[in-house]
């Protein structure tokens, strides 16, 4: 049975249930609201047919009540069965998903666990803690959004969709200064731990990245923009490390010592990476990337381990920052 057709059984099964009594027409006002589907009542027929024939469903109609309920209240669809590798799917998607905590998906994300749960056996009981013990995955959710965060992102959110533009006050934390921008905004990204908006930025006339929990206030104003024609997400972050900062593509050229080369040898860490096996045991690892400043914090954070081959402004940069650390 196609998907689409067993969600909407679903919520005819869950409102039967719950002695709603629902009839064609609610039940197309049902859909169209909740799930903005504009179904026949044809459509609605087929799918009560369906859940009569094909599932069993004792389902009757009451004329007083002007709808359908089920002769048999004890009756449940048929239970889908998971085998252990979905079962784990199923706890992979749900540690992901925490990243969409406190933003407009949240509902409708919990919603679809909902109806995944109900559909399975009932003598099934998924132990999330104890998959937990036996897999984890890092998903880098280190700052959720607090309330007015998830404010700002529900306004973004529907200021993608509209394609208008807003007018933001932005708190930059390398000048210590809030400023006030007006952004078309063209998407959101997760990364590292942390959501990101990027647009185009009116005050500095290109594509810009703008930390979410960085933005104090938000008003959606009545312009209307249309994305730039060589904007895609997929090149703006082609080139970046983390989250793009601009700048020149810059070849990086990274030497890894013999002492931890073995964990790097089967890692991807960035699109570009190109990996070479030297004779004495260490790694050189070459990357193209958009700015450095986030790839230099990377290999510092590999300490000794790590060296700048080129360019040699990079390893500069590097020399100057150890100096600083061991004043």
């Amino acid at each position: 049975m196609e998907r689409h057709i067993l969600f909407r059984i679903y919520d005819i099964d869950r409102m039967l249930k719950r002695k709603e009594y629902p009839n064609c027409t609610k039940l197309k006002e049902y859909f169209l609201e909740h799930h903005g589907l504009t179904l026949s009542i044809r459509t609605i027929m087929r799918d009560i047919d369906t859940m009569r024939l094909d599932l069993g469903a004792p389902i009757e109609y009451d004329r007083e009540k002007n709808g359908y309920y089920y002769e048999n209240e004890s009756f449940s669809l048929p239970a889908v069965r998971l085998t252990e590798g979905e079962l784990i799917s199923i706890f992979l998607a749900e540690e992901i998903l925490k990243k969409y905590k406190n933003t407009p998906f949240e509902a409708t994300i919990k919603r679809a666990f909902e109806k995944v749960e109900l559909l399975l056996p009932q003598s099934v009981s998924i132990d999330f803690n104890e998959i937990g013990q036996a897999y984890s995955f890092d998903i880098r959710q280190t700052r959720p959004l607090d309330k007015q965060s998830a404010k700002v992102f529900d306004t973004l959110a529907k200021a993608i969709g509209d394609k208008m533009s807003v007018e933001i006050n932005y708190y930059a934390i390398s000048r210590n200064a809030t400023q006030k921008r007006v952004i078309d905004p063209y998407h959101l990204r997760h990364t590292q731990g942390a959501w990101y908006l990027v647009g185009y930025c009116h005050l500095r006339k290109e594509v810009r990245t703008f930390a979410v929990n960085q933005i104090r206030s938000i008003k959606t104003l009545k312009e209307p923009f249309t994305v730039r024609a060589d904007f895609s997400p997929e090149k703006f972050f082609e080139h970046s490390w983390g989250i793009s900062e601009g700048g020149p593509l810059t070849k990086v050229v990274v030497k890894i010592d013999k002492e931890i080369a073995r964990w790097f040898e089967d890692r991807k860490l960035h699109s570009s990476q190109q990996t070479k096996e030297n004779k004495d045991g260490s790694l050189t690892l070459t990357f193209r990337v958009a700015g450095t400043n986030e790839i230099k914090r990377w290999i510092l954070s590999q300490g000794r381990y790590a060296k700048v081959v080129e360019p040699k402004e990079l390893e500069q940069e590097i020399r100057r920052e150890v100096m600083e650390i061991l004043k």
